[in-house]
């Protein structure tokens, strides 16, 4: 942790007008039609420029405390109260979120989350959760026990990054999983390295073997497209359907 960070992060936490959500639509891969959309985080510079916000989610990572969970907050419920209005007319587009594996281990987030989701009323149905860094997770029975409640509340639950940390694998045995999300590692040299089109391959088929969905991440060209279709990939995130965007052009694109 940077003081740089340190104090990246305090200034956003007061001011939360520099933390701005970006939404990227996931598409169905043979149609086109919106299935969901990533909420992602951006920090607002005082010039009004956009800028990744790494930074200042590392640094609350690495805090591992109140800061965490504070930003976590506000950027859920920032997500959950821009859902809730497309969903009043857009029901079957859903929402991606990040769940960090602190909050399963620290935080109690099955109680926050359920807030979250009456006090901005947001419908359950319409969320899936993207399980991040799942190599942080160290007690596998109280992570199970939450996402099992999250579960039975209808949300959706996705590993993301999936093949690029080595205890994913072992994530499918014991979480109620829904679907994997191929990282760009994967997908951007395809389709001509033949390492990546060997691993992008079977691990769609394996998530299929296991009834999960797959969600192809960074895809920019159409013979990438083309390889996912011809595996059955599910769905598509990525340059070639959709950027990410402000919510009202969200909204506007969804109208």
């Amino acid at each position: 942790m940077t003081d740089v960070g340190q104090a990246a992060l305090e200034r956003a936490l007061d001011e939360e007008e520099q933390l701005v959500l970006l939404y990227q639509p996931i598409h169905d891969a043979r149609t086109g039609a919106i299935y969901s959309a990533e909420a992602l985080l951006r920090q607002r510079r005082q010039s009004g420029e956009l800028r990744e916000a790494a930074i200042i989610h590392e640094t609350a990572e690495e805090n591992r405390g109140a800061q965490l969970f504070e930003l976590d907050h506000i950027l859920v419920r920032k997500a959950y109260t821009d859902a809730a209005r497309w969903q009043s007319f857009a029901p079957k587009v859903r929402l991606n979120v990040n769940l960090s594996p602190r909050e399963l281990q620290e935080g109690h987030v099955l109680e926050r989350l359920t807030a979250l989701v009456t006090s901005c009323g947001i419908d359950t149905h319409g969320v899936n959760i993207e399980i991040t860094e799942t190599a942080h997770i160290e007690d596998l029975k109280a992570a199970e026990k939450i996402l099992r409640a999250l579960k039975d509340l209808g949300v959706g639950l996705w590993l993301d990054d999936f093949g690029t940390d080595h205890s994913a694998i072992d994530h499918l045995l014991h979480f109620p999983i829904d679907g994997i999300k191929l990282p760009g590692a994967f997908v951007q040299p395809l389709p001509d390295d033949h390492r990546c089109r060997a691993i992008a391959g079977n691990l769609v088929k394996l998530a299929h073997d296991l009834g999960l969905a797959v969600i192809a991440e960074e895809v920019e060209r159409q013979e990438q497209l083309d390889f996912f279709l011809e595996h059955g990939c599910e769905y598509i995130q990525g340059f070639l359907f959709s950027k990410p965007m402000p919510v009202e052009e969200f909204r506007q694109l969804l109208a």
